[in-house]
């Protein structure tokens, strides 16, 4: 049987930390067998170790490392900017190193969770806690999955729109609700269309512009019923 191979993290450490711990573990043979388990001081990693190494689960704990200057930092100009230039290393470093749609939520998620853990270590210095959140994208954090579904519901509230003017132009009831399933159809259609061919970019302009939304009607045959 293999056993894991597994660490202890301390996220505070001093002088007394030691390299490894060992239990000590008696079969049922009598025989006695020592087990260490290997032991990661955060202290001892840096912005460029982290990211060498792919240790992403550090960062939000990377506060940690000034805890003890939080206060003159806040107080100290100098001080307080080098802190917010390594901030503002990490966040060019995870845009790097997770971009992609399929590595968004991850992104977002650490996002959250550096500035939700140094809000804590911070919470008497209103000054340093405002300064990660900014540096780290906290006032227009938005999952691309959240930012997708605001442009489709923004596109359904703009083809139910069209559909009521071309209902209101015939002049009937029954034409409204043509109009709507008709403008409703089309513009689903063409936004669905747009997310396959890897072109999602242009829904915001899709939604908002009409003369975007004639010439990509044209180029995809989409034609009105």
């Amino acid at each position: 049987m293999d056993f894991p191979k597994s660490c202890v993290l301390y996220l505070r450490s001093g002088k007394n930390t030691p390299d490894f711990l060992e239990i000590e573990m008696v079969l049922s043979d009598e025989n006695i067998v020592h087990y260490r388990v290997p032991t990661m001081k955060l202290e001892t990693y840096t912005r460029d170790s982290i990211f060498e190494k792919n240790l992403l689960m550090l960062l939000p704990f990377y506060i940690m490392r000034y805890e003890k200057d939080i206060h003159e930092m806040s107080e100290n100009p100098e001080m307080f900017q080098s802190l917010l230039n390594a901030y503002e290393e990490i966040r060019i470093n995870l845009e790097r190193e997770l971009s992609g749609a399929d590595k968004t939520a991850l992104y977002m998620n650490l996002n959250k969770l550096i500035i939700k853990i140094a809000d804590y270590i911070c919470q008497n210095e209103k000054t340093v806690r405002k300064g990660i959140s900014e540096i780290m994208g906290g006032k227009v954090l938005e999952l691309e999955s959240e930012r997708l579904e605001r442009l489709q519901k923004e596109a359904e509230a703009e083809a139910k729109a069209i559909g009521e003017a071309r209902g209101r132009a015939i002049g009937e009831a029954k034409g409204i609700a043509i109009g709507e399933a008709i403008g409703e159809e089309r513009l689903s259609t063409l936004l669905n269309r747009l997310i396959m061919d890897g072109r999602s970019a242009e829904i915001q302009s899709v939604v908002t512009n009409a003369e975007t939304r004639k010439r990509l009607y044209k180029e995809y045959g989409i034609l009105p019923e």
